[in-house]
């Protein structure tokens, strides 16, 4: 038997990435929002192909999303740009 005991970043990883998940529209599967596609984005509620790019935008310029929360950082984002 083999058993693996996960170091303090991977448990630390485990815990951000089940923190950010979202349920789709169909209820049926869970994004997650560091790794979803722009389709994926758009089938969370409320999040049409204008706020999924800024989403993606935002990944790429400020890195993974730490919990949840952080996805309302998305438009104050792009407020402070324009």
């Amino acid at each position: 038997m083999k058993i693996n005991i996960p170091t303090k970043q991977e448990k630390q990883e485990e815990i951000s990435t089940q923190n950010n998940i979202i349920s789709n529209k169909n209820q049926n599967t869970k994004i997650n929002i560091n790794t979803a596609t722009q389709e994926q984005l758009e089938t969370l509620p409320g999040i049409g192909p204008s706020t999924a790019k800024k989403i993606i935008t935002y990944r790429k310029e400020n890195g993974k999303f730490n919990n949840i929360e952080d996805i309302k950082n998305v438009n104050r984002h792009w407020k402070c740009k324009i």
